[in-house]
């Protein structure tokens, strides 16, 4: 049997990058998906790709009430929830001391509020059918460590990881866990400069693993904590890294050891 087979996965911000992934990989391993997005054309076209198993919602994260009309919709369509993937963002860049209030709020409202409002939407349709559940939060390696120029971003993505983790103590009682995955430079439609050949090249090169990562790297670890191979898993976060996170002592200057 397929494993995600009578399954139903809600994915918020699965129009196009891990989202998109993560969708296609439910579908193909026999779940059926809730598409969400703002950008109705490619969240349509993804449904349409999937076939039967695949419905778009319009999602604005933000909101309570489009939250809420996410999950009904799963609901109606295919009669149950049991999976929530929270991969929606929205990206402004930008040193602290210069960044407007407005990009500020901006970052917060989708991806922290959002991630908020999705998954209590989400708990509560659980809550009321008595299901037992799982939920998959998408931090970032920024949310792990702060660098220049990200400051909104990388406090959301921390913020994150400990939303991950209240979650998970509140609602373990539910059956519902909630983890989190925290991947670093995934070649996406989000991260452009990745398109630059040479920047691609310097970020391969520090990555001990010796590549970016891809969607795929990153849907793996979301079905597995899905899954019910990791049934005693909550509150946790998994680094997706290629081992970046770890390697700072190999880029300072001095001795090495061997």
């Amino acid at each position: 049997m397929a494993r995600f087979e009578g399954k139903v996965a809600l994915i918020a911000g699965g129009a196009r990058g891990i989202g998109e992934q993560t969708a296609v990989d439910f579908v193909h391993d026999g779940g059926r998906v809730v598409i969400g997005d703002v950008n109705d054309e490619l969240g349509r076209k993804l449904a349409q790709r999937l076939g039967d198993a695949a419905v778009y919602a319009p999602l604005d994260v933000g909101d309570p009430e489009s939250c809420a009309r996410f999950v009904a919709t799963g609901i109606e369509r295919f009669g149950q929830v049991d999976a929530l993937v929270n991969s929606a963002i929205r990206i402004r860049s930008g040193a602290l001391l210069d960044l407007s209030l407005d990009d500020w709020n901006e970052t917060l409202r989708i991806g922290l509020t959002g991630t908020f409002l999705a998954t209590q939407a989400f708990g509560r349709a659980l809550a009321r059918q008595g299901r037992p559940g799982s939920v998959v939060n998408i931090s970032s390696i920024g949310g792990r460590f702060p660098y220049s120029g990200s400051g909104a971003y990388s406090s959301v993505k921390g913020a994150i990881i400990r939303l991950t983790e209240q979650f998970a103590l509140e609602w373990a009682h539910l059956g519902i866990r909630v983890n989190a995955v925290a991947p670093a430079h995934v070649e996406t439609p989000l991260l452009v400069y990745l398109q630059d050949p040479e920047i691609k090249r310097t970020r391969n090169a520090v990555t001990p693993l010796g590549r970016v990562g891809q969607p795929a790297d990153i849907s793996a670890a979301i079905l597995y904590l899905l899954g019910d191979d990791a049934a005693w898993v909550t509150a946790t976060t998994i680094d997706i890294d290629g081992g970046l996170g770890k390697s700072i002592m190999n880029h300072l200057a001095g001795r090495k050891w061997d």
